[in-house]
Order: structure tokens, then sequence, then C-alpha cells
């Protein structure tokens, strides 16, 4: 396998990945979580950026809505969990084209939200919001668990967006995981919640599967060769990179790896091979490669310490768009088969 680097811009403490379909066409996001700091819109060909808005940064997540020239992003949700005032703002395209500053407007505030997500169904569309916790004395108190908070997302920009308490008592939220429109699955110091939201209609709340008690701090899920798999990072920003293989009765661990604050997983297929993409903030701070038949382990780059990544095929390449938040680069890997085809 070939590994091509580009680095698109330096923007310190950067924190988000996402992408954004508009008009057929691909651009990704990439925002800090730090103070008065950048979010940027990437042409996904070009490596052309602009400002995608002006404003609150702390974001640590971008989305779109289905569909729509439409976007949403968590903001002031700044280190290290200085987060009571942390809310999700909509955006749209403004006068002059989408690479430069979109429009901007708060419309849901939720102190700790540190994940969002979009639940689709036959009732419509709704935003999943999830807390870290309801409050903190101080940086390590988790005395005061979160909940998780559902709203439905109006036809019109301006119509009403409402919180309701879908679960309540989540304690130490990290990853969010949302498979088919509204299967989520929620990582925290519980363990993995799995809700199935797929008859879910507005001011319900829900009562999740626990598939384990296992303190989780990530999810990714694919299907491999017919299989379900889910590649987690264990406990909070822990030190182990696990494979998990899913059915209606079991959740079974596979394999396990040695990982250093663990920040970034993905699991899928690249180039017809299960894999696992891992990426560690602490230690050497590498983003790597893990083959699932093999055990061998890559390394796409260290010191770098990724805290998120968008995985997309391009052609006969795929592409890993990196939030290199350990050295404040914006980087985007080409990962390409040799001439063997190996």
């Amino acid at each position: 396998m070939r590994i091509d680097k580009r680095k698109i811009v330096d923007l310190p403490m950067v924190y988000v990945t996402g992408e954004i379909f508009l008009q057929g066409k691909r651009y990704l996001a990439a925002v800090s979580e730090a103070r008065d700091e950048k979010a940027y819109i990437i042409d996904s060909e070009t490596g052309e950026y602009a400002e995608l808005w002006r404003g609150d940064t702390g974001v640590m997540n971008v989305i779109q809505i289905p569909g729509r020239e439409q976007l949403l992003a968590i903001v002031r949700f700044y280190p290290v969990f200085q987060s009571k005032e942390a809310a999700v703002c909509l955006l749209e395209p403004g006068e002059n084209g989408y690479m430069s500053p979109w429009k901007m407007r708060e419309v849901l505030p939720l102190p700790y939200c540190h994940r969002i997500g979009i639940v689709e169904n036959r009732n419509g569309l709704f935003v999943l919001g999830c807390q870290l916790c309801r409050d903190k004395d101080f940086q390590e108190d988790w005395t005061k668990p979160g909940a998780l908070w559902m709203s439905p997302v109006p036809q019109q920009p301006d119509g009403e967006w409402k919180w309701t308490k879908l679960f309540d008592g989540l304690t130490k939220n990290h990853g969010l995981f949302i498979e088919n429109g509204n299967q989520v699955y929620i990582c925290a110091e519980n363990g993995i919640l799995h809700f199935d939201l797929s008859s879910y209609c507005e001011a319900e709340t829900a009562v999740p599967e626990l598939l384990t008690t296992r303190p989780t701090s990530d999810i990714s899920i694919a299907e491999i060769n017919g299989r379900k798999y889910a590649g987690v990072i264990e406990p909070f920003h822990g030190d182990t990179a696990s494979v998990y293989q899913l059915s209606d009765q079991s959740y079974e661990r596979l394999y396990s790896y040695d990982i250093n604050f663990g920040h970034v997983i993905w699991i899928g297929e690249l180039f017809g091979r299960g894999s696992l993409i891992a990426g560690s903030r602490g230690g050497d701070r590498q983003i790597e490669i893990i083959d699932l038949e093999t055990g061998v382990r890559t390394l796409i780059e260290s010191e770098v310490g990724p805290t998120q990544i968008s995985v997309y095929e391009e052609g006969k390449t795929v592409k890993i768009f990196s939030a290199n938040h350990g050295s404040g680069e914006v980087t985007l890997y080409t990962l390409s088969e040799d001439s063997q085809g190996k």
C-alpha cells in the first residue's frame, strides 16, 4: 500500500473533520477547538480552502442535514471541559457562494453538548445531542451525569427547534455512531448503548439495549464479508482498540491492540481487506492501519495526534481526511494499492 500525504493548511488545535455534499460535489470541513480560531471549508479536489464561518469555535462536530445545504455545528466546547455555554448552531451558505463565510446562528443551547448526529425515519429528521455531563464543579468532576436530547429539524430554518430528553444518566459520553439513519450507538462510562429509533416520534423517550457495561470511548461499525463488526476504543480516551463481532444474540470481542490516549477509530474494508484505522493522542501520537486478517500494523504518520477523521473512496484510492490536532495540521492522506495490488 502506498500512502501519500498532502497538508492542506495549518490550524492550531484542529479537532473536527466533516464531509459536505453540495450540488453533487464533495467538500470538506475542518475546525479548531481553541478559542478565536478558524473554521475552514475545503474543495476536496483542488485543496483550496476558505473560511466556513466567522465567530465562535470550540467545535466538537460539524454535520450536514441530509438533502439540504445546511450544516449543524457544536460551538463553545472549549478545552478542558469549559463547556457550560455549548450550543448547536445552524449554518447556511451566504450570498457569495460556498467558498466564503456561511451565515450562522444559534438554534439549540445545550451545556456540555459533546456530539450531535441526525436521526432520520418515517416521522422526519431529528437532531440528537449527547452531553458529556450535566455540569462540573471542577475539571475531573463526573458526579453529574448528562443526557441524550432530541429535537425535530424544522422544515424551515426559522421554525421551532426544541429539545426533548430522550434518555437520562450518561457519563463521559465521547462516541456516537448512527447506522442506517436511525440505529444509534452511544459510548460512555455506562458502556455502549444501542437505541433503535426507526419509529421514534417527537417528544418520546427511549430505552436502550446495553451491548456492554465496559466503559467505552468511541465506536465505528461496518459490515465486512457479510458480518457486522465494531471497532471501539476502551475506556474513555483509552489505551485499547478492540474489534467485536455483532449479531442479534451476541457482542463478542475478537481482537485487541494497544494504543495511547485513543481518539480515532474507523473500521471497514480497505482494498478488499478488513481493516481498522486507529489514532492516538499520546505516546507517538500516530495514526495507523491495522490489517484484521494478519494483525499487521502500518504507520500512516507519527507525531500528529489525530482527533477526527473522514474516510472515503475516490476512484481507485482511499482518502483519509484527518484533523491532526497534535501537529496543528489539516491533512489529506491518499492510499493506493502498489503495482502488485498487495
